[in-house]
């Protein structure tokens, strides 16, 4: 969650600057719109699920195995899949477990591993969020033609391939 709500406007951008050096006013402003549009419709998607009881883990994961042909994948793709560690993939799967949504099973070539497997209730609640999601999702972008939704896509698409660079060391 992204706890800003205020974004700086241009001029506080250029007092900023004054302050601590130069600013590249148009991509902070859609570096930090970005951040609150992303925090925005993540709090608004976890109060769908919510309603569902799902949190958005356990939704991604629920979602994960219906993409799969067989509806079936080991944990560890799972959790590779949604950027989380094993430990927090086990932690979504024995939730899961426990409210019937999905099963362990012994992996049917060596048996050592475990498979996951949506189970028919689990895929009964998909089939009851979904359709409205994909409806609540197509109105976002209402009023916007394609040649728009195509530009932002893939200016943020440019950007998620950059995300590293918050994270790296500045030099002296």
């Amino acid at each position: 969650m992204f706890l800003l709500k205020d974004l700086p406007t241009p001029a506080t951008a250029r007092r900023f600057a004054e302050e601590y050096g130069p600013i590249d006013i148009p991509t902070l402003t859609l570096f930090l719109t970005a951040l609150r549009c992303g925090s925005d419709l993540l709090t608004e998607l976890d109060r769908l699920l919510g309603r569902h009881g799902l949190s958005h883990g356990r939704w991604i994961t629920l979602v994960l195995l219906m993409r799969e042909p067989d509806r079936r994948a080991r944990p560890k793709d799972l959790a590779l899949k949604q950027g989380i560690t094993r430990a927090t993939m086990t932690g979504l799967l024995q939730s899961l477990e426990a409210d019937g949504l999905v099963t362990r099973r012994a992996e049917p070539e060596d048996g050592r591993g475990s498979v996951v497997v949506l189970t028919r209730k689990g895929h009964g609640l998909l089939r009851k969020i979904m359709p409205g999601y994909y409806a609540r999702v197509g109105r976002l972008a209402e009023g916007l033609s394609g040649r728009d939704i195509a530009a932002a896509t893939k200016v943020l698409r440019a950007l998620m391939e950059r995300t590293e660079t918050l994270s790296e060391e500045i030099p002296n």
